[in-house]
């Protein structure tokens, strides 16, 4: 298989020290099988040795990528750059839990050849990080962020969750301030999600919790966006802010631009998008670690996209970057009726303020940031 765009290699590190109250990532609170993880990480690298893609990016993610010791995360990085068509200035990200993390294990990290860091902050409060479930303080969070700096990491990414019960705009634009205090080159924001079967939302389903109010969410999305504007970040995703385009995350925008990407270990996915085709890898470490061990690739499933779903993957995507949808790209994909359809349906949000037309694209204005979805909603219903 030939592709003329670089992929993205993504590896999901499916362990954490205790479960976060919100999240709904798979993981397991067992750090003692991170051994047989590792080796059955590397068989798995092998099954996919020919897979054709040339990769520039390599993302650890989890579950907690920083239980890792530098001796594991270097075993993998190294089996990543032997196995696959990897670039040499690939961008190598490993995600960071403060609560994990100790200068020595940070510098180990950089030895190991990784080259970016995404620590999760979450918040520089206490009491929202007890509320979290995080196993970290705001203390041991900045000195993450210090030890990093320490080690050599200059394209350091902080994350924070806002829409907490009880967060004042007060309280969030503090932290946001706090962190950019750090001078991070790159800056997520996510607003708290109460997934269906977290402990977060059966705290919600007992009233015992509930979510802010949709306009406080509203109005922390657009604090969000003024805040750091004036502290020089530039929002390029809905929850994303980066320094400058230079700085963004390479490996992140894959997914927004249905780049080709391939994902190693437990519940983690691949696309392929000159097939259309997109697999996911059995969520449970058992049965993933059983079919290694016979040889098989551990895919749970796969499904095969039809222009429906293309188109509408397409639109929901590109409308949550800043960049938009480009019309060029569009046609050449879905043909000229298409984009035909695809202008006329945008339309009515150009009008109204939420969409910039230009010659080559539709993109989101700052304000239509906030209304990312329901755009897309509005506009799939017309093609």
């Amino acid at each position: 298989m030939t592709q003329t765009e670089s992929a993205g290699l993504y590896i999901h590190i499916p362990f954490c020290r205790r479960k976060c109250l919100y999240c709904d990532f798979y993981s397991v609170e067992d750090p003692a099988r991170i051994p047989a993880f590792v080796e059955g990480l590397t068989a798995e690298m092998s099954l996919y040795r020919s897979v054709g893609f040339r990769f520039d990016t390599l993302y650890l993610g989890g579950g907690t990528p920083s239980l890792l010791t530098p001796n594991q995360a270097a075993r993998i990085t190294e089996a990543a750059h032997k196995t696959f068509d990897l670039s040499a200035d690939a961008e190598i990200t490993l995600e960071v839990n403060p609560g994990t993390a100790t200068a020595a294990t940070l510098s180990g990290y950089r030895s190991a050849g990784v080259n970016r860091l995404n620590i999760g902050v979450q918040s520089f409060r206490d009491r929202h990080l007890g509320f979290l479930g995080r196993i970290h303080s705001a203390a041991s969070a900045e000195a993450a962020i210090r030890a990093a700096r320490k080690a050599g990491f200059e394209h350091l990414g902080l994350d924070l969750i806002y829409g907490l019960p009880g967060m004042s705009p007060e309280a969030w634009k503090a932290d946001l301030n706090r962190a950019a205090d750090f001078e991070p080159a790159h800056l997520s924001c996510y607003l708290l999600t109460w997934e269906e079967g977290t402990p977060l939302h059966r705290l919600w389903q007992e009233g015992r919790r509930r979510p802010p109010p949709d306009a406080l969410c509203a109005d922390l999305f657009q604090l969000t966006g003024d805040v750091l504007a004036d502290r020089g970040y530039v929002r390029y995703e809905v929850s994303n802010f980066a320094r400058s385009p230079a700085l963004q995350s390479r490996h992140n925008r894959k997914y927004w631009s249905l780049a080709p990407y391939l994902g190693l270990g437990p519940s983690a996915h691949s696309f392929d998008p000159g097939r259309s085709v997109r697999r996911w890898n059995h969520r449970r470490l058992e049965r993933y670690l059983a079919d290694l061990s016979a040889g098989r690739p551990p895919v749970a499933d796969r499904e095969t996209l039809d222009e429906e779903q293309r188109m509408m993957e397409t639109v929901y995507l590109g409308l949550r970057t800043a960049a938009g949808i480009d019309l060029i790209d569009w046609e050449r994909r879905f043909g000229r009726a298409a984009r035909e359809r695809l202008e006329r349906a945008a339309e009515p949000m150009a009008a109204e303020g939420l969409l910039e037309p230009t010659p080559r694209r539709r993109r989101p204005t700052r304000r239509g940031m906030r209304y990312a979805d329901g755009m897309a909603a509005r506009i799939c219903d017309q093609l």
